[in-house]
C-alpha cells in the first residue's frame, strides 16, 4: 500500500451538521463505513499474540508518533521535571497506601521496581505550547481517533478505489505491515503535524473526539468516586486519577477502604476485564466500578 501526501489532499470534506465528536468516521461521508471497518480492526486484539496483534500494534505505533520530537513539543519525564516529581509523588502515596493496610505485596513489590527504574526510563509527553499535557497522548488508545487518522492516510493513497473494495482481511494485513514499519512513523508525525497546523476543520474534529472520550472518563470516574465517598467515607477513598499517571500503568484509578481492607479500584463506563485484576489475592482484593445511568455497579474477579 502506498500513501501519497500532498497539499492539495489537506482539504477533508466535512458535513459539520451530522459529525459528533464521538463519531469521526463520518466526516468520510459515502466513505464513512471503511472508516468504520478500520475502527473494528484496530479494536480487536484477539490474534496475533502480544506483538503482533493489530491493537498493540497501533498503541505502539501511534505513541512513537505522538512524541515524535520532530514535530511535536514533548517534555521528557525524568528527576528534577515538576510534571515527573508529580507522578512519582503520586506512586509513591500508592504503594504507602497499600502499606499501610498491609495489603497486595505484589503490587508494592512492582511499584518499588518502577520506582527504581523510572529514572532511567525518561519517558517522552506529548504537551502543549505552555508545556502543559496534551490531548495527543490518548491517541495510541483512541480506536476512533486511530482510525479516522489511518483512513484519511489510506483514501489519499493512489490505489484507493481498490483498497475500499479489499475485505477486512486484506485491510488487516496491510495495516499489520504499515503499523509495523517504523518509517512510516516520521510520514504519519509529520502528516497528522501539518493537518493539525493548517487545517482548520481536521484539528476540530480530530482534538474533539479526544477531549469528548477524555471529558466523559473524568465524569463517569467523578461521579463513581462521589458515590464512594458517600458510601464509605472521605477518609476512605483515595483517587489517583490524571492524565498520564504513573499509578495508571498499574490499572488503577483510586484506593477504596471497605470493614479496614483496600481495595484497589478501577473505574469505566462499562464492565471490563482490568489488569489490575491479575493481582488478585488472598492479601490483594481489586475491585472495578462502572455507571449504568444513575446506578453504580461493583465487581470482583471471578474465582
Amino acid at each position: 500500500m502506498k500513501y501519497l501526501i500532498s497539499e492539495s489532499q489537506l482539504n477533508t470534506v466535512l458535513n459539520e451538521a451530522k459529525i459528533q465528536p464521538k463519531d469521526l468516521c463520518n466526516s468520510f461521508g459515502e466513505n464513512s463505513s471503511f472508516c468504520r471497518r478500520v475502527e473494528q480492526i484496530l479494536k480487536d486484539g484477539r490474534t496475533g499474540g502480544k506483538t503482533g496483534n493489530i491493537s498493540s500494534l497501533s498503541a505502539k505505533f501511534f505513541k512513537k508518533v505522538v512524541t515524535n520530537t520532530n514535530h511535536f513539543r514533548i517534555v521528557t519525564l525524568e528527576p528534577g521535571v515538576p510534571e515527573y516529581e508529580e507522578r512519582v509523588s503520586q506512586l509513591t502515596n500508592f504503594k504507602e497506601i497499600l502499606e499501610n493496610y498491609d495489603v497486595c505485596p505484589e503490587i508494592i513489590y512492582e511499584v518499588e521496581k518502577d520506582l527504581k527504574s523510572l529514572p532511567s526510563k525518561r519517558l517522552k509527553m506529548s504537551v502543549d505550547d505552555d508545556n502543559h499535557y496534551s490531548l495527543l497522548n490518548r491517541l495510541d488508545t483512541h480506536y476512533t481517533a486511530k482510525a479516522y487518522l489511518l483512513s484519511y492516510l489510506m483514501l489519499n493513497a493512489e490505489d484507493k478505489e481498490t483498497l475500499k473494495k479489499e475485505d477486512d482481511k486484506k485491510i488487516r494485513e496491510s495495516l499489520k505491515i504499515f503499523l509495523s514499519d517504523d518509517l512510516n512513523i516520521e510520514l504519519v508525525a509529520g502528516y497528522l503535524s501539518q493537518l493539525l497546523k493548517d487545517n482548520d476543520d481536521f484539528r476540530k474534529y480530530f482534538l474533539s473526539s479526544l477531549e469528548y472520550s477524555r471529558e466523559q472518563g473524568n465524569k463517569v470516574e467523578s461521579e463513581v468516586f462521589n458515590v464512594l465517598r458517600k458510601k464509605y467515607g472521605e477518609d476512605n477513598v483515595f483517587e489517583f486519577s490524571g492524565d498520564f499517571g504513573f499509578v495508571d500503568h498499574f490499572g488503577v484509578d483510586g484506593i477504596v477502604v471497605i470493614n479496614e481492607f483496600a481495595h484497589p479500584v478501577q473505574i469505566s463506563s462499562v464492565q471490563k476485564s482490568p489488569k489490575i485484576f491479575k493481582y488478585s489475592s488472598e492479601y490483594c482484593k481489586p475491585l472495578g466500578f462502572y455507571k449504568n445511568g444513575s446506578k453504580v455497579h461493583k465487581y470482583e474477579p471471578l474465582d
